[in-house]
């Protein structure tokens, strides 16, 4: 099976916003779907702090709007030309790693040393373990050590007991990641690329 992964360029943000419309994933109260929309550049926060966006629609927009901003980034996998994972991995949010780190006793952030996130990861239903979000992983991890990042992290939930859109700890354990601190089922994945 071949699977294309390329990463989210302003031109393909109706296409983004398309797979969320049509993709079950992360729906909240009366089915609205989240297309990805917390998880983006800390530019992008303005105003009162409202992040969530009160309906599907504005979330929709907003998504179209962010991806073309180049906030909201990320990788598509695509097989036969249509959109089959997401994986939502950024650099800029200082804010959403900032809020996952609070869960778990590891340092703060600091300015001297890049850091890939790794947020959230969608597949298609008819894709899921086949190895999209691997692939997906991959070429996140890849790109990150090309751009000179210290490391890629990503914030898992061992005991599965919620949706596992941030991806299995096996997913990352097998890309080369490792068990950096964990507490209570929560894991923060890490993969170092330099030394």
């Amino acid at each position: 099976m071949e699977i294309d992964i390329c990463p989210l360029t302003p031109d393909l943000a109706e296409d983004y916003a398309r797979f969320f419309d049509v993709t079950p994933h992360n729906e909240g109260e009366g089915g609205i779907k989240c297309y990805c929309v917390v998880w983006r550049g800390d530019s992008s926060y303005t105003g009162n702090g409202d992040h969530w966006f009160p309906t599907q629609e504005e979330r929709r927009e907003r998504a179209v709007q962010f991806v073309k901003n180049g906030d909201l980034q990320g990788y598509l996998a695509y097989r036969g030309g249509e959109i089959v994972g997401w994986c939502n991995a950024n650099a800029n949010c200082q804010s959403g790693v900032n809020f996952l780190r609070s869960y778990w006793p590891i340092e703060e952030y600091r300015a001297d040393i890049k850091v890939k996130s790794v947020f959230c990861f969608v597949i298609a239903p008819e894709m899921r373990r086949k190895g999209v979000a691997t692939k997906l992983l991959t070429r996140v991890c890849k790109d990150a050590a090309d751009d000179g990042f210290d490391f890629v992290e990503g914030y898992a939930n061992a005991i599965n007991t919620a949706p596992d859109f941030q991806g299995p700890v096996m997913m990352y354990e097998k890309c080369g990641f490792i068990r950096y601190a964990e507490r209570e089922g929560k894991v923060v994945m890490r993969k170092y690329l330099k030394g």
